[in-house]
């Protein structure tokens, strides 16, 4: 048996390319066509500088089939996407593939037992149950009726300052949202910026701080904050009335998502997210990544409540309940958006239902991330044009 080193190298069951169609011998199906299915195959491979021919197993879902290469990542091997086309809800639990094993949801099978590939193929197939079963049961509860509060006005979303000192008698910024604390900074130039890039507070036109912290300087007006509590309140009155960052200068998208075939769902997706400093970079468009953007302590993009999840291929928006479940997104023309589809289509796309991406391109879905009902910025912007009668946000 070759080993694992010498088959990477030999050129045999190259991850780039499409197994050849009747390259592989099927196992018979215990009972009907399993949808998954499992073969065997003889590719090229060298040993000892020999040149000779090793056995795989081969999967197939329809007309397509792949070699499970050792040393290989599923997203190496899954050539025709089944994950991004949905035949396949994520990723194989515990998939490991060696030169002469597969391991699969802890049960390993060998290439050279006789009934390995009927072992494998059930082995997938349970896989395959199991998890479209859990999905399913998720969605019955996500549409089962639960007590839920209201959706927060804009009102409540907007945030107020107020000015307080911590324990060393120094002043700090604190940005309420609600009831809710946003940020607790200190006035200094990594505070304000804190709350510029997290879009808390107006950039201001010019701002600058005293080195020794005594005063700052906001737009050609000097507050004195180490002169007690006048010039503290004046400051606290300030950033109320002029620096809440409701306005259309503030509306630009902060949700961006690209095309990339090397990703699981087909797309990348790129957003602030708070990690000490407020970063910004393109991640791959997944589970993990709408976690994160999820993350109320991680994340400041959405709406208060509203969470995203990915049960590929669809993409499901929820609102948070009072109880610590979750309900959809209530139906009606204000959770609903017009796209236009890479097939130059209108069509309209409601959010309080699971949102495919197959057959959306990465302009509609960036719409959809930016869309007034789940996005903080937009909702922002919605309301300093007084536009909360319902509305259908044009593509």
């Amino acid at each position: 048996m070759a080993d694992e080193s010498s088959l990477r190298n030999s050129g045999g069951a190259d991850e780039t390319t499409p197994m050849a169609q009747g390259a592989s011998s099927e196992c018979p199906a215990e009972s009907g066509v399993p949808e998954i299915r499992i073969g065997k195959a003889q590719v090229p491979a060298e040993v000892n500088g020999q040149s000779t021919t090793v056995e795989l197993f081969t999967m197939s879902m329809g007309e397509e089939a792949i070699y499970l290469a050792p040393l290989k990542t599923w997203s190496q091997l899954d050539l025709f996407k089944w994950r991004v086309q949905g035949k396949l809800p994520g990723t194989p639990a515990g998939l490991e593939i060696a030169a002469d094993h597969v391991k699969l949801a802890g049960e390993t099978i060998w290439t050279s037992d006789l009934d390995g590939c009927a072992k494998l193929e059930r082995a997938f197939n349970q896989w395959l149950a199991l998890e479209r079963g859990t999905i399913e049961l998720a969605k019955q509860k996500a549409q089962t009726t639960a007590p839920a509060e209201p959706v927060a006005t804009a009102d409540e979303e907007l945030p107020h300052y107020k000015i307080e000192m911590d324990k060393t008698a120094q002043p700090h910024i604190v940005c309420m949202e609600g009831r809710d604390v946003a940020a607790n900074v200190a006035i200094t130039a990594i505070g304000i910026n804190s709350l510029i890039t997290q879009g808390l507070i107006r950039r201001p036109q010019d701002w600058k701080i005293g080195a020794l912290r005594e005063w700052i300087e906001l737009d050609g007006h000097v507050f004195k904050i180490k002169d007690g509590d006048a010039g503290l309140l004046e400051l606290e009155r300030a950033l109320n009335e002029r620096y809440v960052p409701a306005g259309a200068g503030d509306s630009g998208r902060d949700v961006m998502v690209f095309a990339n075939p090397g990703s699981s769902s087909g797309f990348d997706i790129q957003f602030p997210v708070i990690e000490g400093v407020v970063e910004n970079k393109r991640r791959h468009l997944d589970i993990e990544a709408m976690e994160l953007l999820s993350d109320p302590q991680r994340c400041r993009v959405l709406r208060k409540g509203i969470i995203v999840k990915l049960a590929p291929p669809d993409l499901i928006f929820k609102m948070q309940t009072a109880d610590g479940g979750e309900r959809n997104l209530e139906p009606g023309p204000q959770n609903a958006i017009m796209v236009t589809g890479p097939d130059g289509q209108r069509k309209a796309i409601d959010l309080s239902q699971p949102v495919s991406h197959l057959g959306l391109g990465a302009p509609e879905l960036t719409e959809i991330f930016n869309h007034p009902s789940v996005n903080r910025r937009a909702r922002r912007k919605l309301q300093a044009e007084g536009g909360f009668d319902g509305w259908l946000e044009a593509a």
